[in-house]
């Protein structure tokens, strides 16, 4: 392993000390052995010695003496002025907050895929969405790093999780689904009930698509067996493509007679995931957080009139997840020492 340029500029004073006071043969001997040690060319040695340190004659009392000077290069710093300045790191930030706060890696083909409607939205001049164009993820990524935490906040979990029928719904882990087409869901609940779980209040319901990532969202007015069966039926009827199963976790919403006799009837698959194994519905959770949070937050929310309100709300933002926001899937995770490097497929939309 050759030496660390570092310890090359440290060793490269030492030696044009000996080397600037020495004679001829000397130099050449002092020469040798720096050529040997650093590995450089021999002429770009000779220039390193000769640039590193000089010889300064003083007097004093009319006696002239001889020290050794190192030569001091103090490299000028370069100020780059930004590519990518104040006004586009702004419409970045109002594009990642109009996209409901997709990552970077999804906000770039976002922007891109709709940069006219943006611009004439906007007033962009051609210059800012040249720019806007051409930005890389890694950059969106860097402008947002700051931001984050700015819009960040957690809910409450509300799955209580019930034991009978276990017998009845196999658990998806072993058992066989072929994700390799559209058609088998994950399903879970969101509770929109603030910081406070008691009393009534509203409730999402989350179906995604594990092949496709297609996401449909029902406004519940409460967990109740009858509306969160219904509620799938409805998404059953207007799906693009055939339901071919459902997966849930172990909540009495979904672990319950009236939801295991509906998929017998309709030839639906009802698997459940592990208990305490969130894992298990990894997209559909995802969904819970980049879909339902994003859209209606944390607040809490109840009464008919609310949930009227929020049902005509998912209707329209279900066509913007599945027509216009790409999403992506992790092809594969590799760890290095203390850091997992993933690989992602290529983000598009689900439709």
């Amino acid at each position: 392993m050759g030496l660390d340029m570092k310890t090359k500029k440290k060793l490269s004073e030492e030696t044009a000390k000996r080397y600037c006071t020495a004679a001829k043969k000397q130099k050449t001997k002092i020469l040798d052995e720096f050529i040997a040690t650093t590995g450089y060319n021999r002429k770009y040695a000779i220039h390193v010695l000769k640039n590193s340190a000089y010889v300064k004659l003083t007097h004093f009392n009319n006696v002239a003496r001889q020290s050794v000077q190192v030569i001091t290069k103090t490299r000028k710093k370069r100020n780059y002025e930004k590519y990518y300045g104040q006004d586009v790191q702004q419409e970045v930030i109002r594009l990642w907050i109009f996209s409901m706060y997709l990552c970077a890696k999804r906000l770039v083909p976002f922007i891109r895929d709709n940069i006219d409607y943006f611009a004439q939205k906007f007033s962009y001049d051609e210059k800012l969405k040249a720019k806007l164009a051409r930005i890389s993820s890694a950059t969106v990524g860097r402008i947002l790093k700051p931001e984050i935490p700015k819009h960040s906040i957690r809910g409450i979990s509300t799955t209580r999780p019930v034991k009978n029928l276990n017998k009845l719904i196999p658990i998806r882990t072993f058992f066989d689904w072929d994700e390799r087409k559209p058609g088998f869901f994950e399903v879970d609940t969101v509770a929109n009930c603030g910081i406070s779980t008691q009393g009534q209040y509203i409730c999402t319901l989350t179906l995604t698509d594990v092949h496709s990532g297609w996401t449909e969202n029902r406004a519940l007015l409460n967990k109740a067996h009858r509306w969160v069966k219904e509620a799938i039926e409805d998404v059953k009827e207007k799906l693009p493509f055939q339901m071919k199963g459902i997966d849930s976790d172990n909540g009495s919403e979904f672990k319950n007679t009236q939801l295991l006799q509906w998929c017998k009837s309709n030839e639906i698959i009802f698997t459940r995931s592990r208990s305490y194994k969130k894992n298990d519905n990894c997209f559909v959770e995802q969904k819970n957080d980049s879909v339902v949070r994003h859209i209606v937050g944390y607040y809490r929310f109840e009464g008919e009139a609310a949930r009227a309100v929020m049902a005509d709300l998912y209707q329209q933002y279900n066509k913007l997840v599945n027509f216009f926001f790409p999403s992506m899937k992790i092809i594969s995770k590799k760890r290095i020492d203390a850091k997992v490097i993933k690989k992602y497929d290529t983000a598009k939309t689900p439709y």
